[in-house]
């Protein structure tokens, strides 16, 4: 008997970053959503990739995290 080897999930390969995906859950409010949806629509990206982008950007840091904290005291 031959076994046969199924192709992996697309999603364990290391793709773009060199590294591979693992499935996380994560909540966020609907105008959360509804933003990151408009940007994913925009740049013709999945809401994956828009929140991988932006947690790797320089834009996304502790100082700013902080500063956004301190704005909504």
């Amino acid at each position: 008997m031959v076994k046969t080897l199924v192709a992996k999930d697309y999603r364990v390969k290391p793709g773009k970053w060199g590294e591979s995906k693992q499935r996380v859950q994560i909540m966020l409010t609907p105008t959360a959503i509804e933003l990151v949806d408009a940007i994913a629509e925009k740049m013709e990206l999945t809401r994956a990739e828009v929140i991988e982008r932006l947690i790797r950007s320089q834009c996304l840091n502790i100082e700013t995290l902080k500063e956004i904290e301190a704005d909504e005291d």
